[in-house]
């Protein structure tokens, strides 16, 4: 009998480990992308002050002409809520009566100058002035500082004027009896996948009299319990009263057995937290039933190789040509 050659069972044991080996986790880098506006640039975006009732702030606001072109700029006020989950901000012009919209405050707030010119390139430096109320209630107020250019008139279809603006959404929070409360509304992932990414989807309820900003991680573990990735959420305002979306990915191509996720979070001033936990399975059965047929395959092969027999016990040649002349010999003989 041949006896299976030390080659033979290195590839048979290389090739088993190789594919097996390939069911770990392949990291892909996120891509992040900037988005610019129409030649303006509010700096910086969103303004975050806390003011108490009576007091007057004030802070440095800046505007920057990326453009090639002289632009004339006005500056303007709106008040500003949130109503849907991916936080768009929704402006209301000219509220007369404050007190109709609790989370108001663009009567509180001044820019100075409001009108003025940019040249190419340049940034000017525009003063902020927060005046809050004796009366002003604890809890968020906001408002919306926008800043249009009279170049940028577009025409639409219908013939009507449309100005682009850009600006900076300002956070103000009054001090005093403020309630913060906040809840996961949602917390998923689909159940079963043959590979990934994995994506999974958080919504985050604001109970609060106040925007907050939940900071934490998604935490995933393999089926041995061991901890294979963290995902941070983004730094994200969420407008009281609100829900907000986050969908964040676990990009890894290969994975296999059952996974547990965890969200944890901290929001507020005393950092209360937000938790959730769900579970979910990734099995690649595709490339498992194809790595049981080639062990399969490779097992049949060498089973085949042991029944055949050895070289050294088939008869020669030679040996059976002697052994036909000493029979004619014998015939030869009797005759």
């Amino acid at each position: 009998m041949i006896k299976t050659s030390a080659p033979i069972k290195t590839r048979f044991f290389a090739i088993s480990f190789f594919l097996g080996f390939s069911l770990l986790a392949l990291e892909f880098a996120p891509l992040a992308i900037a988005q610019s506006s129409f030649g303006l640039t509010a700096i910086p975006p969103r303004v975050e002050i806390t003011v108490k009732p009576g007091e007057v702030v004030t802070q440095e606001i800046k505007i920057r002409n990326e453009s090639k072109v002289e632009k004339s700029i006005e500056t303007f006020l709106r008040d500003f809520i949130v109503t849907d989950d991916i936080g768009t901000p929704l402006q209301f012009e000219n509220i007369t009566d404050q007190s109709s919209n609790r989370w108001a405050a663009s009567a509180w707030i001044q820019v100075s100058p409001a009108v003025y010119k940019l040249k190419p390139g340049e940034t000017k430096s525009l003063i902020l002035t927060i005046m809050a109320p004796e009366d002003a209630l604890p809890g968020g107020h906001y408002g919306m500082v926008l800043h249009t250019s009279n170049n940028d008139i577009s025409i639409t279809q219908s013939g009507a004027a449309v100005q682009k603006n850009v600006g900076s959404l300002i956070y103000i929070t009054v001090p005093g009896d403020i309630t913060q409360n906040a809840s996961v509304k949602e917390f998923s992932a689909p159940k079963f996948s043959e590979y990934g990414p994995i994506d999974f989807r958080t919504v985050i309820t604001n109970l609060s009299d106040v925007h907050i900003t939940p900071a934490g991680a998604i935490n995933v573990y393999n089926t041995f319990g061991l901890k294979s990735a963290q995902i941070n959420l983004d730094n994200t305002n969420i407008f009281p009263g609100t829900s907000r979306e986050f969908i964040n990915t676990l990009n890894r191509k290969l994975m296999l057995g059952r996974y547990k996720a965890q969200i944890n979070a901290s929001y507020g001033t005393t950092g209360q937290l937000l938790t959730a936990t769900i579970f979910f399975w990734v099995i690649p059965y595709k490339l498992i039933a194809l790595l049981l047929a080639i062990i399969i395959i490779i097992f049949l092969i060498i089973k085949l190789k042991k029944k055949t027999p050895p070289v050294s016990e088939l008869p020669k040649v030679e040996e059976l040509e002697k052994e036909l002349e000493d029979l004619k010999k014998k015939y030869q003989d009797r005759k």
